[in-house]
């Protein structure tokens, strides 16, 4: 599957272009498409945040050939489930917080092993 977003492409198999924290493209796809909690459209609009965190909704939207409805319904609940933060306003980026989402998995993890 490719994703052309502007001038950045995001492909399933490829590492293209680096993410913060010192990943690559091909391995935030990976760390995105094992969390169970999302939808394939879900996971996909992370994807597309992930190689550009600055694309806007209509972006998103154009990408993916949907309307801008069922996007900001995506964003709305990626941000509602903390995988995203709007910083800056329709001016600004998006932050993605997997780091913290993953970390909070592996607490939560632990936790239910000392419980047991």
């Amino acid at each position: 599957m490719t994703f052309m977003a502007r001038e950045t492409a995001v492909e399933e198999s490829g590492q293209i272009g680096g993410v913060r924290g010192g990943l690559k493209g091909g391995q935030i796809e990976k760390i995105i498409d094992a969390i169970s909690e999302l939808t394939l459209w879900q996971k996909q609009v992370l994807k597309l945040i992930a190689a550009d965190n600055r694309i806007s909704r209509s972006g998103i939207a154009e990408v993916l050939n949907v309307n801008e409805s069922a996007i900001q319904k995506h964003l709305n609940n990626l941000k509602d489930a903390g995988y995203i933060e709007r910083q800056g306003g329709t001016r600004g980026y998006w932050e993605v917080n997997l780091a913290k989402k993953i970390i909070q998995s592996i607490k939560k993890a632990l936790f239910l092993l000392v419980l047991y």
